[in-house]
């Protein structure tokens, strides 16, 4: 599972510092993609995403969470609906209605600096490189639009994108029964390319088992959506060690838990 992320503006492909051009927004596109979010990033909040366009490598920001272009309703209804499309799983993502069409058309990249994972879906730890380097996670994205004249004002447009899962690696396994198809860069550019067939996806649908990636326990401040702060990505704990197989054991209730919002859920 992988339903809070955290951005920032410069990718790293190729070995290249790449500032993230923004594509120009659609003149219809939910105004709620105006919203710059870089810190805890939620289910329903926009994110910038990398994509192909004519070959040309362009950012532009997505709803976390994919609402398919055959929705049906207004972007009230069709948002409620599709509140927990915001992973895709690999295992299914080739028979499931909202995901077979973009896995095979619509695939892009969604660089972060890290993610929060929930062992005990209370105590929140964050996931990144010891670097920092960005981390390219697999998306596949879609574009819906309302045809009701009452989502007009708001916006009618919905480009949106769902984060890739895999079973996880060794390390990851310590965190949750899921984590994000992480991809490095030969693999991130490969996944862009257009015309790939189903066998060629799943050949890279590989769980990380990267060195490089570390988790360290944060304030439950980080469990609240509203909270989009540093505070949410400062360590309050070591980093928990690469060695060992074991998922993490539960720990005391000492802090205040505030309640899960979706996003916590797998």
């Amino acid at each position: 599972m992988c339903g809070r992320l955290n951005q920032n503006q410069l990718l790293s492909l190729e070995k290249k510092e790449l500032k993230m051009e923004r594509r120009l927004k659609k003149a219809k596109e939910d105004k709620k993609s105006g919203l710059l979010v870089l810190n805890n990033i939620c289910p329903t909040d926009y994110a910038d995403v990398l994509r192909l366009e004519d070959g040309v490598l362009c950012g532009e920001r997505m709803r976390f969470g994919l609402v398919p272009g055959w929705a049906k309703g207004t972007k009230a209804e069709a948002g409620k609906k599709f509140v927990h499309t915001f992973n895709a799983r690999c295992e299914s993502i080739f028979e499931l209605a909202s995901f077979r069409g973009p896995i095979l058309r619509q695939r892009c990249l969604v660089p972060v600096r890290g993610w929060h994972e929930w062992p005990d879906r209370k105590t929140p730890y964050f996931i990144h490189r010891t670097d920092d380097a960005p981390v390219l996670l697999a998306g596949i994205w879609d574009v819906w639009e309302s045809p009701f004249p009452e989502d007009v004002e708001s916006g009618p447009v919905i480009t949106s994108m769902s984060v890739v899962t895999t079973p996880p690696g060794r390390y990851m396994a310590k965190f949750h029964d899921r984590s994000p198809l992480i991809l490095d860069d030969e693999a991130a550019l490969a996944w862009l390319q257009p015309g790939l067939k189903a066998e060629d996806l799943r050949a890279l649908f590989t769980p990380s088992e990267s060195e490089y990636l570390e988790a360290y326990r944060v304030s439950t401040a980080a469990n609240q959506a509203r909270n989009k702060s540093e505070e949410v990505l400062q360590p309050i704990a070591p980093p928990v060690p690469q060695h060992g197989t074991e998922p993490l054991a539960p720990l005391p209730a000492e802090d205040p838990v505030h309640p899960l919002l979706p996003g916590l859920s797998s």
